[in-house]
């Protein structure tokens, strides 16, 4: 489900909760609308939404990590790629090919992650990493300088593959429908409960519309930060694309002007 048809759906719901207590209050007898039974549906819905807030609070935390694991990813990454750069320069002229491949690479991921995501791993990607290992195996270091160098390369290519499988899970929170259900359902009952005794007039009417709203606007930042690289919200690609910068420069020899 998308996130916008989730919100809209929570807001239809939640006000249609609303309009329902309001619809229904005329109809009921008068003794039902007495200030005791007022007290006695308020305090059982207290309950209803604290519960709501509760989880809405959870699930509000648990979309913020998963849109903030995306976002450290990916700033790591690139840090990565720059460390692997500057590290494959001081080994010298043999790493040529090897930083060929690396901005290949990041050229890549940076377009990747400006996608919203597929299904598929990255393939592409994936084996323009795996290439780039290659290069650097390949590599036939003769002195212990350019055997740590060596190391220090593969040791940042692991740093670069976590990153990129964390990249590759962090990609959608999935929501149950029946948990969706449960909790809008909640909401549109604690509605309901303030449009059955709220007095009824248009101030009212509005101030119930624009605070079902707010929730609905929840549901949907909920949605999109728990699926940060499909929704219309996701992590920004400039810090590869400013590492991409960086290789430039480190490649042509070009200096930024003054």
């Amino acid at each position: 489900m998308s996130s916008i048809l989730a919100g809209l759906l929570s807001l239809t719901a939640i006000c249609g909760g609303a309009l329902i207590g309001i619809w229904l209050a005329p109809k009921l007898p008068e003794h039902h609308l007495t200030g005791e039974t007022g007290t006695a549906v308020s305090v059982s819905m207290a309950v209803v939404g604290t519960l709501a807030a509760l989880v809405l609070g959870l699930m509000v935390n648990s979309a913020s990590s998963s849109f903030s694991a995306r976002t450290a990813a990916i700033e790591t990454l690139a840090t990565d790629i720059i460390k692997l750069n500057r590290t494959l320069l001081a080994y010298g002229a043999a790493t040529v090919d090897a930083r060929d491949h690396l901005m290949a690479y990041a050229k890549l991921k940076a377009a990747e992650i400006d996608q919203p995501a597929t299904d598929d791993v990255g393939v592409d990607t994936l084996h323009r990493l795996e290439a780039l290992n290659e290069e650097v195996l390949r590599l036939a270091p003769t002195t212990d300088r350019e055997r740590y160098i060596q190391n220090r390369a593969l040791s940042l290519m692991e740093n670069m593959v976590d990153a990129r499988w964390t990249l590759v899970e962090k990609t959608k929170m999935v929501m149950p429908a029946p948990f969706f259900v449960m909790l809008v359902a909640w909401l549109s009952l604690l509605f309901a409960s303030f449009g059955l005794f709220a007095p009824k007039n248009a101030t009212v009417i509005v101030f119930l519309l624009l605070g079902a709203s707010a929730i609905a606007g929840c549901v949907f930042i909920i949605l999109e930060l728990g699926s940060p690289s499909q929704g219309l919200i996701r992590p920004s690609a400039e810090p590869v694309y400013r590492v991409i910068r960086e290789l430039n420069i480190s490649m042509t020899g070009a200096r930024p002007a003054a």
